[in-house]
C-alpha cells in the first residue's frame, strides 16, 4: 500500500513542474512623465515589448514590438482587436 502511494506521488511530480513552467512572468511597468505625455513601458525579463503613450490632450495609443526586431507598430487603444507580440523563440 505504501509503495503504491509513493509511486503515485512520484508520477505527480512532473505535472507540478510543468505547471510551474507554464506560469507567465508579470510585466515590469516603468512610468515616464514627458511633460506633454506620459509613457508606460512594459518589459518582460528586461525586454521592452510595448509602450503605452498617454498624451495630455487626445486619445492614448500603444506602440507594440510585434516580432521582436525593435520596430514598433502603433495600435489605437479603442480598437476591438489588439496586437500580440509574435517573437521567434527557437528556430531549427
Amino acid at each position: 500500500m505504501l509503495r503504491a502511494l509513493f509511486f503515485g506521488l512520484l508520477l505527480c511530480l512532473p505535472l507540478a513542474q510543468a505547471q510551474a513552467e507554464n506560469q507567465q512572468p508579470e510585466p515590469e511597468i516603468t512610468i515616464r512623465d514627458g511633460g506633454d505625455r506620459t509613457l508606460y513601458e512594459y518589459r518582460v525579463n528586461g525586454v521592452l515589448y510595448a509602450i503605452k503613450v498617454k498624451p495630455k490632450m487626445g486619445p492614448e495609443y500603444y506602440l507594440v514590438d510585434v516580432n521582436g526586431d525593435g520596430n514598433y507598430v502603433r495600435s489605437e487603444s479603442n480598437r476591438k482587436s489588439f496586437l500580440i507580440p509574435e517573437w521567434v523563440l527557437l528556430r531549427w
